[in-house]
């Protein structure tokens, strides 16, 4: 059986905790009061995909992954993880290129409501969430087919 302690695992959860925090918080400075609604929404999901990796890691340090879900399940949160990698990805080439073509400065106080380079900074937080998403869903899902035993079996 892994170890479900020690410093590995409480760094994956404070960092997934600030990850939610920073993401959710970063949504309200970035939409209401920036007014980029391209990097209020990126941050939201970069904050939801970190809730998400939060979530998984607290299910595994407390043994109650396997209550909660199946290997299949934590195939289609590996899924989920995959989008999000790809959705980061395509933001930051669009944002990036945005910005070279519109030969943009790079942000400042003055601008960070229209900086395309901001809006690509949360592309590439979702980009990392996703990963990381992935990444977690994938190593979690290998642990439980090693210790997931069903009370009933499929008959075959």
């Amino acid at each position: 059986m892994a170890r479900r302690g020690g410093c590995c695992m409480y760094f994956n959860i404070i960092t997934a905790v600030i990850g939610v925090l920073v993401g959710l918080s970063s949504f309200g400075v970035f939409f209401f009061y920036f007014q980029n609604h391209h990097a209020g929404i990126w941050a939201f999901v970069s904050g939801i995909y970190a809730a998400m990796t939060l979530f998984i890691h607290v299910l595994y340090k407390r043994h109650t992954l396997e209550i909660w879900y199946t290997p299949g399940n934590l195939h289609q949160i590996r899924i989920l993880g995959v989008l999000g990698l790809l959705a980061g990805l395509t933001g930051i080439i669009t944002y990036i290129t945005f910005a070279i073509l519109n030969k943009e400065d790079f942000p400042t106080l003055e601008n960070i409501g229209s900086s395309h380079y901001i809006m690509a900074v949360w592309a590439m937080m979702t980009l990392k969430w996703g990963s990381s998403l992935f990444a977690f869903a994938h190593v979690y899902r290998k642990r439980l087919l090693e210790e997931y035993h069903p009370l009933i079996s499929p008959v075959s």
